[in-house]
């Protein structure tokens, strides 16, 4: 009898424990958030907006003193930089080809959980649209996590990652269709070769052969 009550109480205690652990879980990011008055969320979205201005018209120079002394930023292309230089020369290389213009804008809304109250993790969507020299244009739904922590009363860029879906990507699609359309012209422009040339090579005469 003795040995059923310890064991219905240590079931209890455990359930309790249980409870009380998922709750801790549960409400440490609300708790955290409680901690971050609205001028902080103001000052991170002021952060967030610098950082989109700086890639929309490529002065990486606004961003710089946003940047965490160990920032990192990984694209799309599964790149990573820790160092504005090399990703500002990663960026202006993307207009060397088909690109003539990249711009970027937030889309829906921004998920946010400060694990400390100097510490916020936030991820959404966004939309890249696409320029192309030959006047075509498309857009490609991203997804975005940033991790910026406060310091020295400046909410910086700790870490940056994109994502997007190799499978409808309009680069890759625009690369394509360039690499179709090279094919397409070698081969014509094979075939006109070889006709020109045919044409402006003399022709042999044949041998004659007298009858006996």
């Amino acid at each position: 009898m003795m040995k059923q009550r310890w064991a219905s109480r240590y079931k209890c205690t455990q359930l309790l424990w249980s409870v009380l652990l998922v709750l801790v879980i549960w409400n440490l990011p609300q708790s955290a958030l409680a901690d971050v008055n609205p001028q902080e969320i103001n000052a991170i979205i002021r952060t967030r907006d610098i950082a989109l201005q700086a890639l929309n018209t490529r002065d990486f120079a606004k961003i710089q003193p946003y940047l965490h002394p160990s920032f990192t930023i990984t694209t799309v292309d599964n790149q990573i930089f820790h160092k504005v230089p090399e990703f500002e020369k990663y960026w202006n290389q993307q207009f060397s080809s088909s690109i003539k213009d990249i711009k970027m804008q937030l889309k829906g809304d921004t998920i946010r959980t400060f694990l400390t109250p100097d510490i916020d993790v936030a991820s959404g969507e966004a939309i890249a649209s696409f320029s192309f020299k030959d006047g075509k244009t498309a857009d490609m739904a991203l997804r975005w996590t940033a991790v910026l922590q406060k310091l020295q009363d400046k909410w910086m860029i700790q870490s940056l990652h994109f994502s997007s879906n190799l499978l409808n990507n309009p680069v890759l699609n625009a690369a394509q269709q360039l690499g179709q359309i090279l094919a397409v012209a070698a081969g014509v422009g094979g075939f006109l070769v070889g006709a020109v040339t045919m044409l402006l090579l003399p022709r042999r005469n044949k041998p004659r052969t007298d009858r006996i």
